[in-house]
């Protein structure tokens, strides 16, 4: 029964705002701009996957579901069940005068039950059984997310060593490369040049390996780059006196270095929850940097004997023979079509194995049913067009990849031209250096170089936010230890090239490893800024984990690319006193300059990089931002 008008309540409109005052505005959390709104395209692909791997499976149509602790049985009302359960929301108690309208609760920790609160969530075990798994993983037992523990490490170990093989070869000839210029007859740019060419080419197949695996995995390409790299190691075994023969097998081993390079980050991510993932991430840059410089420390002594240079690629060939096994049986496919659209959703039925071992049973049938079980190329897309392939391109050439490449650029290539270029300094008269005592050289970067890329992640991640005081400082940090490091090298060599009886080598080699840990100071801000840069621009989890590999992986590309021409230009600039000067000084200015553009850039325009992220890398979808017109004017 309806009440009077006049008893009513009613609301005098020019006194609105004293019934209702507006909240008071809070400078905590306040978020000024909404993110960028995801492409239909990524949505759409992700639906249309989810139904071609719904319609492949054979299920059971009258199978009856399994009761899950939440509830046996639908509610009931009246003569109704529905699978559902209703609610009737409490009345609501009007504000009293004077009474503000109380703010919204925020939203700046969110997880996966606040964005579906009926979505089934799944929990670690053990000691990380509070700890919500990101990403969410499926109910398959062939997830990689849900791979027993012994068969997640067997997988990252297998990869780990393969990427320390990929290091040590890279500067296999660096202390060498005098002697191969003397025994080859070239000159000793030419020499250079088996350093460089595999860089480039390497670059070139890094970013081919990346787009391939989009469409059949990341297995095929590892097992073809294995190869690649066995043909090329045992080929250089017997290239004495070819310096034609000696290039193609170095080509050889770029061709399989880019794999290594670019894809191994992308299979940790695929098998190690979040809470997993940051040791094994921690411990493959290590490898990768430590191995890359250690390794001549370790071949200067090794290409004295009689068989020169060409023992270590006998070791190299050994270890390959290996480590082929290990591959081809323990390091599965890891690329997993995880889809957001699950209709499938179930209670977490499935126990993920913590053991450290496997249970092997040795007999007959079980090793033939195992090797039955291993395939060459389990996975293959099911849509193939042209976004799927530019995915990796348009990430290497993103904003924020590109004002890493450059602030990172100059330190990561002059270390490598520079140590390229000491068997020339040094190997001549008047120091007359033999391979043992130049190899001895590059100690100082790797131990410094080693130390930044453990050092600096611990701290930051100890930090917690990377925020932008803790990225200004790491840029400052890093610039001037790399500049101290490029500026010092320059004048010391040439003050004691006038002086030849009072140089120190173990100087040179400190001011090498300034250089090197400058470079790794600086390189440990890159997975921070690629991280903020996804998370702002992915429309879901599993997007974000590929565009990190992705833009981690153009990275790499693009480094390896210029860093190979360095190596190959940077001789014939250092063959004078002035020249090596000249370029000390150059680089070492250039440097200080470049850091500082980038940050007051990062500082002022980050969040317009970021938005410029998701247009290159196609996250954003500018469509939706055009005039369509008015609702109203269809009336």
């Amino acid at each position: 029964m309806s009440r009077p008008e006049s008893e009513q309540s009613s609301i005098d409109i020019s006194q609105i705002e004293k019934s209702f005052p507006a909240p008071p505005k809070s400078s905590n959390g306040f978020r000024k701009t909404l993110p960028p709104l995801p492409p239909m395209a990524e949505i759409e692909r992700d639906a249309a996957e989810a139904i071609a791997l719904e319609n492949n499976k054979i299920t059971a149509q009258n199978s009856p579901k399994p009761p899950t602790p939440v509830s046996s049985e639908p509610k009931k009302i009246g003569l109704l069940s529905l699978p559902f359960e209703i609610s009737t929301p409490k009345s609501l108690r009007p504000l009293s005068p004077g009474e503000q309208r109380p703010a919204t609760a925020s939203t700046r920790r969110m997880s996966f039950v606040s964005i579906d609160p009926k979505r089934n969530l799944k929990y670690g075990v053990g000691k990380y059984s509070t700890v919500e798994l990101s990403p969410q993983p499926s109910e398959d037992p062939n997830d990689p997310l849900n791979w027993p523990l012994w068969k997640k490490n067997l997988n990252f170990l297998a990869l780990l060593a393969m990427v320390a093989v990929v290091g040590a070869m890279k500067t296999a000839l660096v202390s060498v490369h005098s002697i191969i210029a003397g025994q080859e007859g070239v000159d000793y740019t030419s020499a250079v040049a088996l350093t460089a060419v595999p860089l480039i080419v390497s670059a070139l197949s890094g970013m081919a390996s990346t787009i391939i695996a989009r469409i059949w995995g990341k297995r095929p390409v590892y097992l073809v780059s294995m190869v690649l790299m066995f043909i090329g190691s045992a080929w250089n075994i017997n290239t004495r006196g070819s310096f034609a023969q000696n290039m193609a097998a170095r080509i050889f081993q770029g061709l399989g270095w880019g794999a290594f390079d670019t894809l191994v980050l992308g299979s940790i991510l695929d098998t190690f929850f979040e809470h997993e993932r940051q040791t094994k991430i921690l411990l493959y840059h290590t490898v990768s940097v430590g191995t890359t410089w250690g390794a001549p420390v370790i071949g200067g002594a090794a290409s004295t004997g009689a068989r020169g240079f060409q023992t270590q690629f006998e070791i190299f060939t050994t270890f390959l023979v290996l480590l082929m096994p290990v591959i081809i049986y323990g390091a599965p496919e890891t690329t997993y079509t995880r889809s957001s659209f699950d209709s499938n959703d179930m209670f977490p039925m499935l126990t993920r194995s913590q053991a450290r071992l496997p249970t092997i049973t040795f007999t007959r049938e079980a090793v033939l049913q195992y090797l039955r079980n291993v395939e060459f190329a389990p996975y293959k897309v099911m849509i193939v067009d042209r976004a799927l392939l530019m995915q990796a391109p348009r990430a290497a050439v993103a904003p924020s990849i590109i004002l890493l490449f450059v602030v990172t650029l100059l330190p990561h290539v002059i270390l490598w031209s520079l140590t390229s270029s000491l068997s020339m300094l040094f190997a001549p008269s008047p120091f007359r250096l033999g391979a043992p005592s130049i190899g001895l050289i590059y100690f100082s970067p790797f131990l410094l170089g080693t130390a930044a890329v453990v050092g600096i992640p611990l701290f930051l991640h100890q930090r917690r936010r990377f925020t932008r005081t803790i990225h200004l400082v790491t840029l400052a940090v890093g610039a001037a230890f790399a500049s101290i490091g490029m500026l010092a090298f320059g004048l010391y060599v040439v003050a004691s090239s006038r002086r030849p009886g009072h140089i120190s080598f173990p100087v040179i080699s400190f001011l090498l490893g300034l250089l090197a840990l400058g470079s790794a100071v600086l390189d440990s801000t890159i997975q921070p800024v690629v991280q903020q840069s996804t998370a702002f621009t992915s429309a879901n989890m599993n997007i974000a984990l590929r565009n990190i590999a992705d833009m981690k992986a153009g990275l790499a590309c693009l480094r390896n690319l210029i860093a190979g021409a360095f190596v190959l230009g940077i001789p014939t600039a250092l063959t004078s006193s002035e020249g090596l000067r000249g370029s000390a000084i150059a680089t070492g200015v250039v440097q200080i300059f470049i850091t500082a553009v980038v940050a007051a850039i990062y500082f002022d325009l980050s969040e317009n990089v970021r938005r410029l992220d998701g247009v290159v890398m196609g996250l954003v979808d500018l469509s939706s931002l055009k005039g369509r017109g008015s609702f109203f004017d269809s009336d």
